[in-house]
C-alpha cells in the first residue's frame, strides 16, 4: 500500500477515536449537541492544527475539512444513540459504564495513531529525535488539552496517567526506527501502534502514574 493513502486511512480512524471520546466527554458534561460536536471537532483536529501552526505551516484539518465533517458525523451519530436511550442514561446505568469504558479505548487509539503521525509531516526533512517527540505530543495530545480547556477542566495530560510520556516515546520510537534505521514505515507504524496501545491498556489498568502533588507520603 501507498504510504500517503495508509496514512489517510490511519487519520481517518484516529479522528473516528478523538471524535468519539470528545464526544462522550461531552456527554459526561452533559452538553447539548452544539457542544458536544465542538468538543468532537477539537480533540479530533486540535492537536493536529497545534502542530501545523508551530510549524508554520497552514493547517491541513482546515485546508481539507473531511476530518471535521467526520467527528461531526460521530457526534451526531452518538448523540441520537444516546437520545434513543436516553430513559437508560445515568451516572449508575450500564450504558454510562459502557462509555466510560469506550472512552478510555477510543482515547488510547486517537492518542497511539497521531502520535505516530505527528512527525511524518517532517519526516523527510533533518529533524531531531526531540522535535519528533514534541510533534508527537502536539499531534497526539494537543486535541484533548482544548478540549479539558474548553470545559474548564485541568488538561488530564498533566495530572494522569503516563500520557505524554507514552506519546512522546511513541513518536521517537518510529522516527528513530524509521529515519535512522531504515525500518519499513508502514511496517514500523503498525508495530508501534500495537505495542502503544498495549502500553496504554495496562498504564490504565493498573493505574499508573507519574509522581505528582497528591502522592506525597
Amino acid at each position: 500500500m501507498d504510504f500517503d493513502l495508509f496514512l489517510l486511512v490511519c487519520n481517518y480512524i484516529g479522528t473516528i477515536a478523538f471524535a468519539a471520546s470528545g464526544a462522550i466527554k461531552g456527554f459526561d458534561k452533559h452538553l447539548d449537541i452544539f457542544g458536544i460536536s465542538l468538543l468532537a471537532i477539537v480533540t479530533a483536529v486540535g492537536g493536529g492544527i497545534l502542530r501545523d501552526s508551530i510549524i508554520s505551516r497552514f493547517p491541513s484539518a482546515l485546508f481539507d475539512p473531511s476530518s471535521i465533517y467526520l467527528a461531526i458525523f460521530v457526534a451526531i451519530i452518538m448523540y441520537i444513540f444516546i437520545v434513543l436511550n436516553r430513559s437508560n442514561y445515568g451516572y449508575n446505568s450500564e450504558i454510562y459504564r459502557w462509555l466510560r469504558e469506550a472512552y478510555l479505548i477510543f482515547d488510547s487509539i486517537g492518542l497511539i495513531i497521531f502520535s505516530l503521525i505527528g512527525p511524518t509531516v517532517l519526516i523527510e526533512t533533518k529533524l531531531n529525535l526531540m522535535s519528533a517527540g514534541l510533534l508527537a505530543c502536539l499531534t497526539g495530545a494537543g486535541g484533548g488539552i482544548i478540549r479539558d480547556l474548553l470545559i474548564n477542566e485541568v488538561p488530564s495530560v498533566l495530572k494522569e496517567d503516563i500520557y505524554a510520556l507514552l506519546s512522546f516515546a511513541v513518536g521517537i520510537s518510529y522516527y528513530g526506527l524509521t529515519h535512522f534505521i531504515g525500518f519499513s514505515r508502514i511496517s514500523t507504524f503498525i508495530i508501534i501502534f500495537i505495542l502503544g496501545f498495549i502500553i496504554r491498556m495496562i498504564i490504565i489498568r493498573f493505574r499508573l502514574s507519574l509522581p505528582n502533588m497528591e502522592n506525597r507520603g
